[in-house]
């Protein structure tokens, strides 16, 4: 499905390796690209789902809220119709049982979830439970544990109070000693490593260090690149500044990507070039884009399966997909809306009242 075009600016230089002799990248600048060429991707698609959720919030509240409104209004006029029908000697008990739920629904949906405080003295007139109670109760429910149920092994334990403490504290000494066995377990473990097994851990160590340290030295080059204090110039001082904004920005973000791509641009500023990077710190380069890869496909797999992705599907899309979606939308709550209006002139006769109880 097509990704709306966002409104806000799209990396326009991406930091991709070339060759100014042509000659062959090696696997690892490839690998690079590749990668980078992916976040891209991946940031430029994150980027317009947001701004497409953005925008249909936007057009909800300014379309078809004042469409749903009107239906609260509606539905909030038919819960009083059928309290003044109430009081009628047409209807017998059974009907008038029937109303009194009917009512009492109507009027508890209006109050929780459109905010009709005005409809709680109608709501209580006929619930069997008043609002407030029933707030108070669900209040309780989320914050009480739920009961354990008692499985079969727990009605065997004895009845007795002196036999069940004597039992726990067998438990309690069992499950003290296991632990103590489990710890020494662990220890002569720790004891029995190998030496290449030391030497594995203390490299997967390292090498995490070094990521930590090559995202923090391309940072601390371009900081020293872009300080403007020693700018003399006006307009490459303010150039800087703003610069710097968004280094220390994508820093504090882990935003190693953003990263490279700024210093790309420094770099092509002063006539330099990505493919000059040694290995060892190429290699540190592709493990923090792979971590950040992940990241960034996980929280696309949110918006794809996550608990906003029903609302996606539902107005979200393409700017002609969008439009397409608000005016189904629009079209269905117009059509809710005058069928509204028609069953309220209709329940004016008491007796379409009892039809409808019917």
């Amino acid at each position: 499905m097509p990704a709306p075009k966002s409104d806000k600016p799209v990396p326009s230089l991406t930091p991709q390796i070339s060759s100014e002799d042509q000659r062959r990248l090696s696997k690892l600048q490839q690998d690079f690209n590749k990668k980078v060429a992916q976040i891209e991707q991946l940031k430029q698609e994150l980027t317009s789902r947001r701004d497409s959720m953005d925008l249909a919030q936007k057009r909800i509240e300014k379309e078809l809220r004042p469409i749903i409104m009107q239906q609260v209004e509606q539905r909030a006029a038919l819960a009083h119709l059928l309290d003044e029908a109430f009081a009628l000697p047409l209807f017998s008990f059974r009907e008038k049982e029937k109303l009194a739920l009917l009512i009492a629904d109507i009027a508890l949906d209006l109050i929780q979830n459109y905010e009709r405080q005005d409809l709680i003295a109608l709501h209580d007139r006929y619930a069997e439970v008043p609002y407030a109670e029933r707030a108070v109760y669900a209040a309780d429910e989320e914050d009480s544990p739920e009961e354990d149920t008692i499985s079969e092994e727990e009605t065997a334990i004895p009845d007795n109070r002196d036999e069940l403490d004597e039992y726990e504290h067998l438990q309690a000494q069992l499950d003290r000693e296991e632990e103590e066995r489990e710890r020494a377990r662990q220890n002569r473990q720790k004891g029995r490593k190998t030496k290449a097994q030391k030497e594995k851990e203390a490299k997967a160590k390292a090498e995490l260090s070094n990521i930590s340290k090559a995202s923090r030295r391309v940072y601390t080059d371009l900081a020293k690149q872009l300080h403007p204090d020693k700018e003399r110039d006006e307009t490459k001082r303010a150039w800087k500044e703003e610069a710097m904004k968004r280094v220390t920005q994508a820093y504090h973000h882990d935003d190693f990507f953003e990263l490279l791509r700024l210093q790309m641009e420094f770099m092509q500023e002063h006539g330099q070039a990505l493919d000059k990077l040694p290995d060892e710190q190429l290699q540190y380069y592709v493990r923090l884009l792979d971590e950040q890869l992940s990241e960034l496909q996980a929280e696309l797999n949110g918006f794809i399966f996550g608990p906003n992705a029903t609302f996606y599907d539902r107005f979200c899309g393409s700017p002609k997909q969008m439009n397409q979606k608000f005016k189904q939308a629009k079209e269905s709550l117009t059509y809710e809306l005058e069928q509204l209006k028609q069953n309220l002139r209709v329940l004016q006769d008491p007796v379409q009242i009892k039809v409808l109880l019917k």
